[in-house]
Parts: C-alpha cells; structure tokens; sequence
C-alpha cells in the first residue's frame, strides 16, 4: 500500500497510507517518531512477505472471475511447496497459500461482480500541510449511474498476525485516505467504491461519509509531522546513501 521509495532518504516530508494509519494509531511520542524515522529513511533492502503472491492477487482483481483457475494452480503450487520446504521458506509457502484461499473466499463474482474493475492507476500524491501522502491502489473501480461516473479503489492488507483492533482503524484510515485522494480527479470517488480488504478476516471496509473529524486528523498529524522532520536522526540499521 503506498510505501517510499526503498533507497535513498526522503528529505522532504513523505508518508505513505500505512505510516499515516499507523501515525494516527500511535499512542505516544517514542511510537511516532519511530514512523517519522521510517518513512523518511526506509530501508534498502527489506524482508517481505507474500512476495509471490502479490502480484498475482493485485493482477486478479481485474481479471475475468477473477482469475479463478490461475489462483488454483497457484494455491496448488504454495501448498507442494510447503510440502517440499523447510524454515523460512516453508512457513512463506504456507502464508501465500493462505492468503489465495482468503483471496478466493472475499472476492467473488456474488460480491463484486457488479463493480466494473480495472488495473490500478500510478500512485497518487495527495499533500497534506506540506506532508506529501503517496497513495497506492490494488485496482481502480467504476460505477456508473443515471450516465454519471464515480470512482473507487481497492488495497489489499496482509495483515494476518496484526492486531485487530489496531487493524480495524487502520483499515478505516485507509480507505478514508484514499477517498480523500481520488477527490478533484475526472470522476468523483464515492465512499462505498472505497475499499481496503483485510484479507485474514476477509473483512471488506469502506470509507465513511462522515469524514470531517477524520481529515481533521489527518491535517494535525501532518502539520506535526512537517515541523519535525528536520530533526529526526536515521535509524542504527540505515544502510541508505551518505546523510548531507
């Protein structure tokens, strides 16, 4: 979802969606100040998971029954895999495989067949008192009343060993966000074409209509963030380029 750039260091304020969900979660001064270290010196090289399946699921949603038989022999291959693997590697089998058949469970023809979806757009940049937010989409949706158009998006969380309750306004946040960053394009969004899918509980949320206090949020978070970001330090394990 959205993440910065994985090199270098970002010497002007830029967050993703995770460090603004994760910004607004936090519940004391240590907690944001380490998500300002990590947005603005990210790591070169990081350990991901479900790199193998990402692609795959993201490239389904816009695919025709959502690429149904693909996704099967794709799960058929995870599981023989982690038949096959031990360690690290067989654990990672296991998680991919998890999140096809959660994939293949949430979305379906019955509950999205009505949405006209399409490949996701470039990541779109939304600035928030000076806060540069790079929002990123899984798919583009469109739906179209009366000859009128709105749009939507949809971001896919691996997120099956959060915490859910942090997880449910995290989700909230970003779907929030993402409606917040298709507004003044050529469709109007609309909060229900909004959606971030928590795939471990297969847990579809939308973004709220009632979105005042939300932005409001977001506005005084970024304002924080903007007027600190001169004077947080890089982490112990940066391994980015020499600081200037």
């Amino acid at each position: 979802m959205g993440d910065s750039p994985n090199y270098g260091y970002n010497r002007n304020p830029q967050f993703s969606v995770n460090h603004v969900a994760e910004y607004l979660a936090a519940s004391n001064a240590p907690q944001r100040t380490r998500i300002i270290g990590a947005a603005k010196f990210p790591k070169k090289v990081e350990v991901t998971s479900y790199t193998q399946v990402k692609k795959p699921l993201k490239d389904a949603l816009s695919t025709p029954d959502f690429g149904a038989a693909d996704l099967a022999f794709l799960e058929d291959r995870m599981d023989t895999k982690a038949r096959r693997e031990i360690g690290y590697q067989r654990d990672e089998a296991l998680r991919c495989a998890r999140a096809i058949r959660c994939f293949r469970e949430t979305i379906t023809p019955r509950k999205f067949g009505r949405y006209q979806i399409s490949a996701a757009p470039k990541t779109i940049h939304h600035t928030v008192e000076g806060v540069r937010i790079n929002v990123s989409l899984d798919a583009l949706i469109t739906a179209e009343t009366d000859d009128v158009t709105n749009s939507g998006g949809i971001l896919l969380l691996y997120a099956f060993s959060a915490d859910r309750g942090d997880l449910r306004d995290r989700l909230a946040a970003i779907s929030g966000l993402m409606l917040w960053s298709l507004e003044g394009g050529q469709m109007e969004p609309l909060p229900r074409l909004c959606m971030a899918i928590d795939l471990a509980e297969k847990n579809v949320t939308k973004a709220s209509s009632a979105h005042q206090r939300f932005r409001e949020r977001v506005t005084e978070s970024c304002k924080e963030v903007a007027a600190r970001w001169k004077e947080i330090r890089p982490p112990d394990d940066y391994d980015g380029p020499p600081l200037e």
